[in-house]
């Protein structure tokens, strides 16, 4: 026969195996994106539907080719996110706004980068230049600019869910 002693430890066993049992597994908290990763996301992704998983890779690690998918998915990209305007190019101002301002960004450096390579890029008069190749120009010129190397790290950390 059992003594007290053992009952009462078995039964203490077996309460703390039923919470043990029914106490659901913890499961980890995904980090909440802010509204401007998310809408970055989005639009990469609604860009990206035409895109191969070779292009789409390709763009994922800041790969800006001058091939055609490149150009459209770059002015679609930034169409998009209401941060490029056909007939003046890159909104600079929006620009730092929606990418967290003088907090993330030097605006000093920022403004005019994004205000120059639209100008320098721009050749609107010759007709030869459509809205795609200057969105892509431009890009390209903001990308050697110390704003271009902030852009690729916050995209990559957008992409990886790090923002």
């Amino acid at each position: 026969m059992m003594r007290r002693s053992q009952i009462g430890l078995l039964s203490r066993l077996l309460l703390l195996l039923l919470v043990v049992e029914l106490t659901p597994p913890a499961i980890p908290v995904p980090m909440r994106s802010s509204p401007q990763s998310l809408a970055l996301l989005r639009a990469r992704d609604q860009c990206g539907r035409e895109l191969t998983a070779a292009q789409r890779l390709q763009l994922d690690r800041m790969q800006f080719e001058d091939a055609a998918h490149v150009r459209h998915y770059l002015h679609c990209f930034w169409s998009r996110l209401q941060l490029w305007l056909d007939e003046t190019g890159f909104q600079a101002q929006r620009i730092v706004q929606s990418f967290g301002g003088e907090r993330r960004l030097n605006v000093e450096q920022a403004l005019p980068a994004i205000n120059g390579c639209n100008a320098k890029t721009s050749s609107r008069g010759s007709g030869a230049q459509t809205v795609v190749d200057w969105c892509f120009r431009a890009f390209v010129c903001v990308l050697a600019t110390p704003v271009g190397e902030w852009y690729k790290r916050h995209m990559s950390d957008v992409i990886n869910g790090n923002a």
